[in-house]
Parts: C-alpha cells; structure tokens; sequence
C-alpha cells in the first residue's frame, strides 16, 4: 500500500531547470528553480511522487526527504503553506506555488514538524532532512 505523507524536495543543479521541464509544451513559461531552492508538498504515494521529481529533473539532481507520514495530508498541507508565504515562489501570474527560496531545508523541516503538532494533526515522522 502506498504511503501517504509530506516531504521535502531540495536540489543540486546550479543551472535553473523549468519546474515543468518534462512538458516541451508549458515548460518555458514556469518558475526555474536551483539548488537554492526547495519544495514542500504533500503525497498519496510518497514512491511515486519522488519517481515524478526525477523524471523532471533527472535523478542526480533530486533529494526527496518524505518527513511526515499521514492521511490527512490536504489540510496538513495548508497549514504549513501558510506559515511559509513569505519564502513561497511567486509565477509569473503573480500565484506563490509550493517552492521556496531563502529558507534553509532544516528551517524548512522545522516549520512543518512544528505546525503538526500545534495545530493537531496525528502524524509520524518517517525522515528528516538532518
């Protein structure tokens, strides 16, 4: 059975790679992150989803950190994002996605773990990105 949780994605190319680079179609017109970036997100299939971030971008560049295992990952979702607006990518349409600049991979880790347990959520940590 898949399992279900949150994560961390940082990377460790230095030359911007498109966040859609696996799409010809859209890839030039979205954010290009680097290894100063880093992702929070969430997963039905934490397998699976680190699998799609080495398709985009190849998997000598990907470090996927599954940190936090739970079901109700949509809500735990916006709660973290939340508290992390001020490091959230804007796209050219103005909308802040899930990728972050200016925030340590730890900082990062820290945040999440922390809104979990102030704002309730069952989970179990499954990683870290120390």
């Amino acid at each position: 059975m898949a399992q279900t949780g949150l994560y961390i994605v940082t990377l460790n190319n230095v030359a911007p790679i498109s966040v859609n680079a696996n799409d010809p179609r859209i890839a030039a017109k979205c954010i290009t992150v680097t290894s100063a970036n880093c992702k929070f997100g969430k997963a039905k299939n934490l397998a699976g989803r680190a699998r799609n971030y080495e398709k985009v971008f190849g998997p000598e560049n990907v470090n996927f950190f599954p940190i936090a295992a739970l079901e109700e990952i949509a809500s735990a979702e916006r709660a973290v994002l939340a508290e992390l607006s001020q490091w959230r990518v804007r796209g050219r349409s103005g909308r802040k996605n899930e990728w972050l600049v200016g925030i340590s991979p730890q900082e990062l880790e820290r945040i999440v773990i922390a809104v979990l347990i102030e704002t309730g959520f069952v989970f179990r940590r499954i990683g870290s990105v120390f």
